[in-house]
C-alpha cells in the first residue's frame, strides 16, 4: 500500500491577504463617502431637510384626509338610513293616498252612472208592422162612424133650447195626490183631446203616436218629478184609453185615469185654480 505523501511545508495561507484586501476596500468606501459628503453644499442639505418636512406634512394631511373620509362615510351611512326611513314613510302615505283615490274614483263612477240614469228620457214610439197599419178603408170606416156620431151630437145640440142648459161634467181634485201636477187627456171614441193646450186639441187615436204635441207631452211628464198624465175616459173611449195608456207604459210615463159619466163638456176649472201660484 502506497504511503500518503507528507504535507508540503512550503504552502502559503491566503487568509491574511484577503483580510488586507477587505480592509483596503472598507477604507476606500469610507473615503468615497467622506468625499461625497464633503462635496454636498449647504443648500442641498437644506433642500433635503425641506423635502423631508414636506413629506411629513403631506403624510399628516393624508392621515387627516383619511380620517375625514371615514367621518364622511359614517355620516353618509346615517343620512342613507334616514332617507330610507323617510322613503318607507312616504311609501306608506302613497299607498294610503292610492286607496283614497281608488275610493274617490269608485264614488265618481257611481255618481256618473246615477247621473246617466237620470238623463232626460227620449220617447220612442215603435213603428207598427205593415199588417197593423191603418189603411184607407179603415180611415173611411172611422170617418163614417165619426160622421154618424157628429150627426147625433148635432141633433142633441139642436134639441137643446139654450146653451146654458148644456150639461157639464166637473172634474174635482180628490184628497190623495194633491201634490201631483196633472196633465189631462180626454179619451173619446177613436180620438183623444189634449186639455194641456190653450185650446183643447183633438187628435185621432191612430195618429196619436206620431202627433208632436202628444209626444212632447209624454216627454215633459217623463222628465218631470211631480207630474202625471190623467186620462179622462168617456164611456165610449175605453179602447182609445187602452191604446194611449200602452204608449205611456212602454215609455215609463206616470199616468192614471178618471171615468167621465155622460157626454157633457168637461169642467177643469177646479184644477186650474189649484195650479195658480200663490199671490
Amino acid at each position: 500500500m502506497a504511503r500518503r505523501p507528507p504535507p508540503d511545508e512550503d504552502d502559503v495561507s491566503l487568509f491574511p491577504f484577503l483580510s488586507i484586501v477587505a480592509s483596503i476596500i472598507g477604507v476606500l468606501t469610507l473615503m468615497i463617502a467622506s468625499v461625497t459628503l464633503g462635496q454636498m453644499n449647504q443648500g442641498d442639505a437644506k433642500e433635503v431637510v425641506a423635502n423631508a418636512q414636506e413629506m411629513q406634512r403631506i403624510r399628516k394631511e393624508l392621515d387627516e384626509s383619511e380620517e375625514a373620509i371615514r367621518e364622511l362615510s359614517l355620516r353618509l351611512d346615517a343620512d342613507q338610513a334616514r332617507l330610507l326611513k323617510e322613503g318607507g314613510q312616504r311609501r306608506e302615505e302613497l299607498v294610503k293616498s292610492r286607496a283614497e283615490l281608488d275610493a274617490l274614483l269608485k264614488e265618481l263612477a257611481a255618481t256618473q252612472k246615477k247621473a246617466a240614469e237620470q238623463k232626460s228620457i227620449k220617447i220612442v214610439i215603435p213603428e207598427l208592422p205593415e199588417g197593423q197599419r191603418e189603411t184607407v178603408a179603415d180611415m173611411q170606416a172611422q170617418l163614417g162612424s165619426v160622421k154618424e156620431r157628429l150627426a147625433v151630437l148635432t141633433k142633441d145640440l139642436n134639441a137643446k133650447r139654450a146653451p146654458s142648459q148644456e150639461a157639464e161634467v166637473s172634474v174635482l181634485p180628490s184628497g190623495s195626490g194633491l201634490n201631483i201636477m196633472p196633465s189631462f187627456i180626454e179619451c173619446q171614441r177613436d180620438a183623444i183631446v189634449l186639455h194641456t193646450e190653450a185650446e183643447p186639441l183633438l187628435v185621432r187615436t191612430a195618429e196619436a203616436a206620431a202627433n208632436p204635441k202628444f209626444v212632447a207631452l209624454l216627454e215633459k211628464v217623463a222628465n218631470g218629478r211631480d207630474t202625471a198624465i190623467i186620462f179622462l175616459v168617456r164611456s165610449d173611449g175605453l179602447d182609445t184609453y187602452r191604446t194611449v195608456k200602452a204608449l205611456c207604459d212602454a215609455n215609463e210615463v206616470r199616468n192614471g185615469k178618471l171615468p167621465v159619466v155622460g157626454q157633457g163638456r168637461l169642467d177643469l176649472s177646479h184644477f186650474r185654480k189649484t195650479e195658480m201660484p200663490p199671490k
